[in-house]
């Protein structure tokens, strides 16, 4: 529930700015991703996905503009780097993607605490999710209550992109990863 909420959050507050909403001081996982022992949650090897630390770049904004709506199927405002303070003093950041006022595409780049970024997207559960091949050393797009969310492993990192109101084709998918995959450090 607490995950649910913080996506909901993070997808209804303005680009750029800080707000305060309800949540938990436990870190979340990827979005889309399950929470070890989580009523429904699906069993993983331990060390597989162990857990992940969010906010590894200064600045998650790996896709353009124009990249963030290929995907979305609609003219984006130029991403922005926003920030949410929840009620317990934690902060989270992400790169969001906005069509007039309305937020429509989230990226995440996060480090996983073991294994390796492929292992962790591997480990996750066979419902409602899907290999996306040909991208990344792994890569899944998971249905998640917000939306689709492609999660993708580079050597170093794990990304997640959130599309809110819309289902991206696989090449629009394997584009906008490539793109992201292109920007990273290292």
């Amino acid at each position: 529930m607490a995950v649910a909420c913080a996506m909901a959050a993070l997808l209804l507050v303005a680009t750029g700015c800080t707000t305060v909403v309800p949540g938990s001081a436990t870190a979340a996982p990827a979005p889309g991703s399950s929470v070890p022992g989580a009523p429904g949650a699906p069993a993983a090897p331990p060390d597989a996905r162990s857990g992940l630390d969010a906010d590894v770049l200064p600045n998650e904004c790996l896709l353009n503009a124009a990249e963030f709506g290929d995907l979305v199927g609609l003219a984006v405002q130029p991403p922005e780097q926003g920030t949410i303070e929840r009620e317990d003093g934690s902060v989270s950041a992400s790169c969001v993607a906005t069509a007039g006022s309305e937020p429509v595409a989230m990226l995440n780049v996060y480090a996983v605490r073991s294994g390796t970024p492929a292992d962790y997207v591997r480990a996750g559960g066979d419902a409602g999710r899907r290999e996306l091949p040909e991208v990344g050393d792994a890569a899944v797009v998971i249905d998640t209550a917000t939306g689709p969310t492609l999660q993708l492993a580079s050597p170093e990192y794990l990304l997640t992109i959130l599309v809110s109101g819309g289902t991206p084709s696989d090449d629009a998918w394997r584009t906008a990863a490539r793109a992201a995959l292109s920007r990273l450090p290292g």
